[in-house]
C-alpha cells in the first residue's frame, strides 16, 4: 500500500514538473514574441545573428578543441540564412573563441567568487558574446550589447538569468569602462 502511495506521489511530482516545464516553455516563447515585436527588421536580423552565435558557442563548448571547428560548420549548415550570413556567423564565432582568454577573466573578476564552471553554460556564452561586442566590436554600442544579452538570457536562461547577466555585465563595465567613442 505504501509503495503505491509513494509511486503515485512520485508520478504526481513528475506530472507537476512536466506542467511547470511546459509553462516555462510557454512563458519563454511569449517573452521571445514580445521582444521580437518591438524591434525593426534590421535589428531583428542582428538579434537572430547574435542568437545563432550564442547557440554556436554553446554547442561547440561540449566538444574537444580539435572537433569544435567541424561541429561549428555542421551546425551552420542547418541554419536558415544565406551562405554569406553563415560565413559571418562562423567568423564571429572564431573571433569570440579567439578572445576568450581576455573575455573569461573579465567575467570571472565580475562574478565575485563564482568560478566559470559554476555559471550556467547558456549564461556564460551569452556573457562571452556580450563582452566581445562591448570591448572588441566597435560597431555595437555597449548599451545594445547589454540589452541584447539580457533579452537572450530571458529567452534561453533560467528564471533569474536576465538579472544575473545584467549584473555581471554592469560590474564588468564598472571595472573596465568603455571609451566614450564606443558607447
Amino acid at each position: 500500500m505504501q509503495e503505491n502511495i509513494d509511486s503515485l506521489s512520485m508520478e504526481s511530482e513528475r506530472n507537476e514538473d512536466a506542467v511547470q516545464t511546459s509553462a516555462d516553455g510557454a512563458a519563454k516563447a511569449d517573452r521571445r514574441q514580445r521582444a521580437e515585436s518591438r524591434i525593426s527588421p534590421e535589428k531583428q536580423a542582428m538579434r537572430d545573428f547574435r542568437e545563432k552565435v550564442v547557440i554556436l558557442m554553446y554547442l561547440t563548448g561540449f566538444y574537444e578543441k580539435a572537433d569544435r571547428e567541424e561541429q561549428a560548420r555542421r551546425y551552420l549548415e542547418d541554419v536558415d540564412a544565406s551562405g554569406e550570413t553563415r560565413e559571418k556567423m562562423y567568423e564571429r564565432y572564431r573571433e569570440i573563441a579567439g578572445a576568450i582568454g581576455r573575455i573569461d577573466p573579465m567575467i570571472t573578476e565580475a562574478s565575485k567568487g563564482w568560478k566559470l564552471n559554476r555559471i550556467g553554460k547558456v549564461e556564460l556564452n551569452i556573457l562571452r558574446v556580450a563582452v566581445y561586442e562591448m570591448y572588441f566590436d566597435e560597431t555595437v554600442p555597449v548599451s545594445v550589447a547589454i540589452n541584447e544579452a539580457v533579452e537572450l538570457a530571458g529567452i534561453y536562461g533560467v528564471e533569474q538569468s536576465h538579472a544575473f547577466v545584467n549584473g555581471i555585465l554592469s560590474e564588468i563595465l564598472k571595472r573596465h569602462p568603455v571609451p566614450e567613442t564606443q558607447e
